[in-house]
């Protein structure tokens, strides 16, 4: 089996409900990636999302180049990581939910001294932020309330 880990960044295009957007997003990944074997992590803030993938790489790359960059809901779609891995971080999740946290807030304030912005993710900050990903909890039901 090809089992690869990607990590794309985007921008939610400007809307009046992005909470709704991201309910859809969520919903519309976890029924996609369930049948296709697809596990991973979104995480949103300050308008933009982060989300790492892992799957075998023709089911990933399909997802991501005929589905995901073309979603009217995202633009500045870019895939920062891909990587062939051994074993999954996220392989309880179909679609895990990490929600907008101070940890996080804090892992880009010590390390690219900014609030929350996935595209300054670096060689050397990509694998720590995507361990601290992995570590968070899903936060779907917290979505869900507001």
């Amino acid at each position: 089996m090809n089992l690869v880990r990607l990590l794309y960044v985007s921008k939610l295009k400007k809307n009046k409900n992005a909470v709704k957007d991201l309910m859809d997003i969520l919903t519309e990944a976890i029924t996609y990636n369930s049948p296709h074997e697809i596990y991973g992590a979104l995480y949103f803030g300050n308008g933009y999302f982060v989300q790492c993938l892992e799957g075998e790489r023709d089911k990933l790359e399909h997802l991501f180049y005929k589905k995901i960059i073309r979603d009217p809901r995202h633009e500045q779609c870019e895939v920062i990581y891909l990587e062939p891995i051994k074993s999954r971080l996220f392989a309880n999740w179909h679609m895990k939910y990490a929600a907008f946290n101070k940890e996080v807030m804090h892992f880009f304030k010590d390390h690219h001294l900014e609030a929350f912005n996935p595209y300054l993710l670096t060689n050397h900050t990509i694998s720590p932020f995507i361990n601290l990903l992995a570590k968070q909890k899903d936060g779907i039901s917290t979505l869900r309330l507001k």
